[in-house]
C-alpha cells in the first residue's frame, strides 16, 4: 500500500481547478434543468410515503457499511503496527469517515487529529490512511471492472461514451486490481520506493482483506439505495450508477458530493421512475447515510475535545500529561 497519501502525482493546481470547475459547471446545468419541471409537492408526498421498516432497513444497512469501512483502519492498525485497541481504532474511523463523506478533505484533518489526541505519529496515521483510501478503491476497482465489461452499466445516450471504450475501462480497472494481488501474493520484493516513499507489500491475504471488505461496504451504500428507491430499480443498475457517481465525485472533489450525486442519479434513473419519487429517494439518503452519522461523529468528536481539555487541566494542576482515551 502507498505510505503517504500524498505520493501520487497531481496535476497542476490551474489544470486541476479548472476541470473540476468545468465538471460542476456542467454538474449543475443538468440538475438545475431538471429541477425546473420538478413537483416539489411531488417530493414531499413520495417521503410521507416512506414506512417505517423501509427507513430502518436504510438505517440498518448504513450502520453495516460504516462498520465495515471502519475495519479499513484495522487493517492500517494490522499495517503499521500501532497499538490502539479496537475500539479506539473503530471511534476515529467512524468520526474520520463520516466528516470526509460531509466535508471532503476536512475528514482527513480529523483522523490525524484524533489519532494524535491518542499518541499516534503522523507518518502512521499518513499509513493507515493510505491503507483505508487504497482499500476503497480496490473494491471499486473489481466491482466496476466487473460490470464494465459485462456490460452491466449503461450511461445515458448523450454522455457519449461506447460500449467498446467502457470495456476497456473495465479491463483497465480489473487488470490494475489483479496485478496488485499479483505483486502482493508472488513479489520477492517486499520494499518498494515510489516518488521517495517506503511501500511495504503487504501478503496476499491481507490484500485479499481489502478488496472484500470494500466490495462488501459498495455493495451495502447500493443496498441503501436500492431499499430507499423501494426496488423499483434492479440492485445491479443501482450499483452501477453508484459507482459512475464515485467517479464523478473524484472529478468535481465537491464537498459530500452535494448536487453531484443528484444530477447523476436523475442523468440515468430518471428514464426508469417518477422523477419526484427518485428525489426523495436521495433526500432520504442524505439523511440516513450523511446527516445522521454526522451528528454522532460531531458528538463524539467534541466529546473527545472536552475530554482533552478536562486531563490537560487536571495534568497542570496534579502532574504529567495524559492522553486522551476517547472511550
Amino acid at each position: 500500500m502507498s505510505a503517504s497519501p500524498l505520493t501520487a502525482r497531481r496535476l497542476p493546481p490551474l489544470a486541476k481547478y479548472s476541470l473540476s470547475f468545468g465538471f460542476v459547471a456542467c454538474i449543475a446545468w443538468l440538475l438545475v434543468s431538471r429541477l425546473q419541471s420538478t413537483d416539489w409537492h411531488a417530493i414531499v408526498a413520495s417521503l410521507d410515503a416512506f414506512s417505517t421498516p423501509l427507513l430502518l432497513a436504510g438505517g440498518a444497512l448504513t450502520a453495516l457499511s460504516y462498520a465495515v469501512y471502519c475495519c479499513f483502519d484495522l487493517l492500517g492498525r494490522r499495517y503499521t503496527g500501532h497499538r490502539l485497541t479496537n475500539p479506539q481504532v473503530l471511534k476515529v474511523s467512524f468520526v474520520s469517515h463520516a466528516f470526509g463523506l460531509n466535508f471532503g478533505v476536512a475528514g482527513v484533518g480529523f483522523r490525524f487529529r484524533l489519532y494524535s489526541l491518542l499518541g499516534v505519529g503522523p507518518a502512521i496515521v499518513a499509513r493507515v490512511y493510505a491503507v483505508s483510501v487504497g482499500s476503497n478503491w480496490l473494491g471499486f476497482s473489481v466491482l466496476a471492472g466487473a460490470m464494465l465489461v459485462a456490460r452491466l452499466v449503461t450511461l445515458p445516450a448523450g454522455w457519449h461514451l461506447g460500449e467498446v471504450m467502457l470495456q476497456g475501462v473495465g479491463f483497465a480497472l480489473l487488470a490494475g486490481a489483479a496485478g496488485y494481488l499479483a505483486l502482493c501474493g508472488m513479489s520477492t520484493q517486499r520494499h518498494w520506493t515510489v516518488f521517495g516513499q517506503q511501500i511495504d507489500l503487504p501478503s496476499l491475504r491481507f490484500a485479499f482483506a481489502q478488496c472484500v471488505l470494500s466490495a462488501l461496504n459498495w455493495l451495502l451504500i447500493a443496498g441503501v439505495l436500492y431499499v430507499l428507491l423501494q426496488q423499483k430499480v434492479e440492485l445491479t443498475i443501482v450499483l452501477g450508477v453508484l459507482l459512475v457517481n464515485a467517479l464523478a465525485l473524484a472529478v468535481a472533489d465537491v464537498p459530500g458530493g452535494l448536487g453531484v450525486t443528484e444530477a447523476v442519479f436523475l442523468a440515468m434513473l430518471a428514464p426508469r421512475m417518477p422523477v419526484a419519487e427518485l428525489l426523495a429517494a436521495l433526500v432520504a439518503y442524505r439523511a440516513i447515510y450523511f446527516l445522521g452519522p454526522l451528528a454522532l461523529a460531531l458528538l463524539m468528536y467534541l466529546r473527545a475535545e472536552t475530554n482533552r481539555a478536562g486531563r490537560t487541566g487536571a495534568a497542570h494542576r496534579s502532574g504529567p500529561a495524559h492522553r486522551c482515551s476517547f472511550k
